[in-house]
């Protein structure tokens, strides 16, 4: 029986349970580096596991999770229906209370935009040539007119709406337009246009033209009072001998020397008056001034001016002077009687061209050189007669 036992210890069979349990305890016991079956893993998994990279890719995940949740989050709250400012009629009366609504809307909101913006303080300039910058506004604030309105696009087609229709002008601008501004009168003489900006009048003051002094004054303070008006006595174009004996001063017309000039030679001074006497003569308050009423008529007018005394036939330094050099046209009112030279006439000629002015003459009659003046001078410059008669 020992033996038998013995036997039956020594070769019993080997339990299929108990050899998976070995398996289990050889695999603890051999470690990390084995499986549940015993076999060792590769050397890429090792390495993972060594250096911790499971977890690392757990984080990274859960991270990468997050931040496309945030983006679909953001995502939805931008992408939102716009407010549109237009919507299509379609030709129905739902279309157009619709189309309606949206430019109530739209007004709406150009006034609340003017509300915000600071008040705009009104400019105002007296000065033709001022320059003046004014603040951008807004493009969307202006009310532009439409443009199918003014083709009458407004009742063409089925689809439209509104009514075309053109307005008369906005806005302040230099012009002859509906709205305040600038309007440039044309420069008038006597009922004649006289394609200018600005005039100069040159009057022969010599005792039979003064008479005619007062309706030229007051026809050119009708262009403006501004315009300036150079007195002469004479209207000869000749050349002087004598430049030193020549005073070409130009006089503003008030003050002692106005006085002077006005009393002598629109009273009985001698005009064979030799030039050396003719500085000695003085002005003498105790006797009457000639032509009182004309005299205080031109003290009264601003930018009025004369050239002393210098003989009839020197008129062409009023013609020439800087106070008449602004202007477009030179107006000349004379008789045309006395002696001009065509010297004289061609050096006149060319200081006009020079300034680019234009002479218009106006006789009270068509005296001696009337015609030369007007050949010599007065058409090459571009300039051309007045007939209009002045009583």
């Amino acid at each position: 029986m020992n033996d038998g036992s013995t036997q039956s210890s020594a070769e019993a069979p080997s339990d299929p349970v108990a050899g998976e349990t070995s398996a289990h305890v050889v695999a603890a016991a051999g470690g990390e580096d084995t499986d549940a079956f015993g076999r060792r893993p590769n050397r890429f998994i090792l390495a993972w596991r060594k250096i911790g990279a499971g977890s690392l890719a757990l984080s990274l995940a859960i991270h990468a999770g997050l931040i496309v949740l945030a983006g679909i989050i953001v995502f939805t709250q931008v992408v939102t229906d716009r407010q549109v400012d237009f919507l299509p009629g379609g030709g129905t009366r739902q279309g157009a209370e619709a189309s309606s609504e949206v430019a109530h809307q739209i007004q709406q909101k150009k006034r609340t935009k003017v509300n915000k913006m600071p008040p705009m303080k009104k400019v105002v300039s007296t000065s033709l040539t001022a320059a003046l910058t004014l603040p951008d506004v807004p493009p969307d604030l202006l009310d532009v007119p439409d443009v199918s309105a003014m083709l009458n696009g407004g009742k063409m087609g089925s689809g439209g709406f509104g009514v075309g229709g053109a307005g008369g002008g906005f806005g302040s601008g230099v012009g002859s337009g509906g709205m305040r501004g600038i309007a440039f009168k044309p420069v008038m003489m006597f009922g004649r246009d006289l394609k200018a900006k600005k005039i100069a009048v040159v009057m022969d003051v010599s005792r039979s033209m003064t008479r005619y002094l007062p309706i030229v004054a007051k026809e050119l303070d009708k262009v403006g009072r501004d315009s300036p008006l150079v007195l002469y006595f004479g209207c000869g174009l000749s050349t002087p001998k004598n430049k030193k004996e020549i005073d070409d001063t130009v006089y503003k017309a008030q003050g002692p020397a106005f006085d002077r000039f006005w009393q002598l030679w629109q009273g009985r001074t001698p005009l064979n008056t030799p030039p050396a006497d003719r500085k000695l003569l003085q002005y003498e308050p105790s006797k009457p001034m000639p032509q009182e009423a004309i005299y205080q008529q031109m003290v009264k007018r601003p930018h009025t001016w004369f050239v002393d005394f210098n003989g009839i036939i020197y008129s062409s330094y009023a013609l020439t002077c800087k106070e008449v050099m602004e202007a477009d046209v030179i107006y000349w009112f004379s008789d045309f009687q006395d002696k001009v030279d065509e010297e004289m006439m061609a050096s006149v000629l060319k200081v006009l061209k020079k300034r680019k002015q234009r002479l218009i003459m106006h006789a009270s009659i068509q005296g001696r050189s009337f015609e030369k003046v007007r050949d010599g001078v007065c058409l090459p410059s571009g300039g051309e007669v007045l007939e209009t008669k002045v009583e």
